[in-house]
């Protein structure tokens, strides 16, 4: 957690996101690492001003915002990136150098590769039998606390679920302004009631999980304390950057698709012989993203389900232009979590075993 109003500590700190690794060939695995390097010193006049403004837009008072939850959820929003460092990634005794430094905004990307009896060694087993593999990342001048880190291990066949969080499994009501920032900044985070557990059901059918978001990564701390308080299963997250200065006059901050398709076409590229289910709901871009992975990946996609909230319910034409593209696999639209669940039953009874 970083510390609200940051600290005269100027030393970096790193934050890095469960990932995924996948195997090449019978010899080496690739571990996707991201996150990013930063330092979170005290807050300027000029990010008090942001925050006064951000009250302002929200129609609160000076007091709410000295509120517990505020001062944790904004402060990620004013951190300062550090650019340039080297990063390190080691699992076991045997260290990656990341072949980029980080970014000017922080953040770090990359897939080293690693022995395959290396993972073999350091990989850990859960009730579900899924594998996954810790790793610890470090700046090679030191200037960081090494951090710790986990990839799951994805085997070549079987299902996985790419997952939207916003209004999908989390109630953020991204088509209005106010409630958005209300449920962003000042209240707990809550779940779409019954979507745990929909998703409980598929993970013990032996999915994998990926949830990939438009929300900031600067909510990662508080998306993953809410998703292992309410019972979802863990899995890969995939945040997008953001800067709050940067958006805070839009029409509708944080919701930003940007960055989200890419992340999915990596995944289906690393993954190619897997099959997938992609979860999304109406109130933005999630039926026209996912419609392009479907025609650019038709064979890896087993079924497309869209959340229709009542805000911003699924017009014809868009369940059209979806159920065009449903040619081999399952495409609906629901409201309750229950629909959800019957109509991708089937999907589990035709996949292959997860080898």
């Amino acid at each position: 957690m970083i510390k609200f109003g940051g600290s005269n500590n100027l030393s970096a700190q790193i934050v890095t996101y469960p990932t995924y690794g996948f195997q090449t060939d019978a010899k080496g695995w690739r571990i996707n690492v991201a996150g990013i390097a930063f330092q979170s010193p005290p807050f300027t006049l000029r990010q008090r001003m942001l925050i006064k403004m951000l009250g302002k837009t929200m129609k609160v008072d000076e007091q709410t915002l000295r509120g517990e939850i505020f001062q944790n959820r904004v402060s990620p929003f004013f951190v300062e990136a550090e650019k340039g460092l080297e990063i390190r990634v080691t699992v076991e005794e045997t260290t990656r150098t990341l072949r980029k430094r980080s970014r000017k905004n922080g953040h770090f990307a990359d897939s080293p590769r690693f022995p395959a009896s290396v993972i073999e060694r350091a990989a850990e087993t859960d009730e579900f039998g899924r594998k996954c593999v810790p790793y610890t990342i470090e700046v090679a001048d030191r200037s960081a606390e090494v951090v710790r880190g986990i990839a799951h291990l994805i085997p070549r066949y079987g299902v996985s679920v790419i997952s939207d969080i916003d209004d999908t499994i989390k109630e953020s009501q991204v088509t209005d302004r106010r409630e958005l920032l209300f449920n962003t900044f000042l209240r707990d985070f809550r779940s779409v009631s019954g979507m745990a557990d929909v998703y409980q059901g598929w993970q013990a059918n032996g999915a994998d999980f990926h949830y990939v978001s438009s929300s900031p990564w600067q909510l990662f701390d508080s998306l993953q304390r809410h998703q292992t308080e309410n019972g979802f299963p863990t899995g890969t997250m995939h945040l997008r950057n953001f800067r709050l200065r940067d958006q805070l006059l839009k029409p509708l901050p944080i919701v930003r698709r940007r960055g989200k398709a890419t992340a999915i076409r990596k995944m289906l590229k690393d993954l190619p012989d897997r099959k997938f289910i992609l979860v999304g709901d109406s109130g933005e871009k999630d039926p026209e993203i996912y419609l392009k992975m479907c025609r650019r990946h038709p064979g890896q996609i087993a079924g497309v389900f869209i959340r229709e909230i009542q805000e911003r319910p699924m017009v014809e034409e868009r369940v059209r232009k979806l159920h065009r593209e449903a040619k081999g696999f399952i495409c609906s639209v629901f409201s309750e979590p229950q629909t959800l669940a019957n109509n991708a039953s089937q999907i589990f009874d035709k996949l292959p075993p997860a080898i």
